[in-house]
């Protein structure tokens, strides 16, 4: 998610808030305060714990399966690995809607998701005598560690690397720069597992994190709002007003669009209160007090989701040539930020204290 420009994590929401107009809908038959709680029990653990799991042992796989391609250096053990980093790329993208906690207090997100790539500093890296292990990746600049490193190895600057061009030195990085993946992808999961999962669920009632459940709240929906502002404001627009595939976020698996709607995926997770397993989110309180609000953002998210469906082409092309597409997408999902800051933020604000 880091840019070389600036980065977006969250969007800070002025502290000013505007009524919301709720419709309540037997309010009286659920017992909120419980509810809420449990919100963010469920979210704890369904979606963050539950993902940061998920993206540990996809980090293993891929692990795996570049180390078997260093062993045995052909197209099928290649495409095996190549399958392996988008597997685990699904996780990490739509996680990025709940990026906060361990990955933002730690630095993982720069440490693993940090692009575009420096083409000249990972030749450098490539030429040189320096023994390649998962420390010396661990010393190594944001930009040069993480997905897309391990992207570009994988895939070649033009997206149809063989298996026989690779050297033993891209072997060698590869398999660090997978090792290291998965320390820092392990570093979030024990981060979580060992006690910010709890720090979440007990928001206002012992947690030394969130004094209060609406802090926790607006964490989760700002954190939401965060990376709609991302993708339409950084990941589409960026690229499209330069009109430079160069800054494009996944350019040689060509993956940008599955990235990006994987993003927008995960809004729909954190609101939903599921990752895997189904369980209580955001989307319980607001139903039970407003079913508009609800339809509305369900709505917002269908449409952002279709938006990035319509294209033919991969992203490098598509900002070339189906420029009305590329509109309409950061359209759409500006149109989703829009009411998770304008509706859903005021309506915590009014039911969550």
């Amino acid at each position: 998610m880091t840019r070389i420009t600036t980065k977006i994590l969250g969007l800070l929401v002025p502290a000013v808030f505007f009524s919301t107009s709720c419709k309540k809908n037997s309010s009286s038959d659920t017992d909120t305060e419980e509810l809420k709680a449990e919100i963010l029990s469920d979210i704890s653990s369904n979606v963050s714990k539950s993902s940061y799991e998920d993206l540990f042992a996809k980090s293993d796989a891929l692990l795996a399966a570049v180390t078997t391609l260093n062993a045995a250096t052909n197209e099928t053990n290649l495409t095996q690995s190549r399958a392996a980093w988008k597997n685990i790329r699904t996780t990490w993208e739509r996680t990025e809607s709940w990026l906060f906690g361990p990955v933002e207090a730690d630095n993982i997100d720069p440490r693993i998701d940090s692009w575009p790539v420096d083409f000249n500093d990972l030749d450098a890296i490539l030429n040189n005598n320096d023994e390649l292990t998962e420390t010396y990746v661990d010393n190594l600049g944001d930009f040069l560690k993480g997905f897309h490193p391990i992207e570009y190895i994988l895939w070649g600057r033009d997206g149809n690397k063989t298996a026989a061009q690779f050297t033993a030195r891209e072997k060698a990085y590869l398999v660090a720069l997978a090792q290291n993946l998965r320390k820092l992808c392990g570093e979030v999961r024990n981060t979580w597992s060992e006690g910010y999962a709890t720090q979440l669920a007990t928001a206002g009632k012992g947690s030394a994190e969130f004094s209060t459940q609406q802090e926790a709240y607006f964490q989760l929906v700002d954190a939401m709002s965060g990376i709609c502002e991302e993708v339409a404001n950084a990941k589409i627009k960026e690229p499209f007003d330069a009109n430079d595939p160069s800054q494009e976020e996944s350019p040689f698996a060509k993956n940008s669009f599955t990235d990006f709607s994987n993003n927008i995926t995960g809004v729909l997770d954190m609101y939903q209160g599921k990752f895997t397993a189904d369980g209580k989110g955001i989307e319980d309180l607001v139903r039970n007090y407003n079913l508009s609000l609800d339809t509305e953002i369900k709505s917002k998210h269908a449409a952002a989701i279709a938006a990035l469906a319509a294209f033919n082409k991969p992203f490098g092309e598509a900002i070339g040539s189906e420029q009305s597409k590329i509109q309409n997408a950061m359209d759409k999902i500006n149109d989703l930020q829009a009411v998770l800051d304008g509706k859903l933020r005021p309506f915590i604000q009014q039911y969550v204290k």
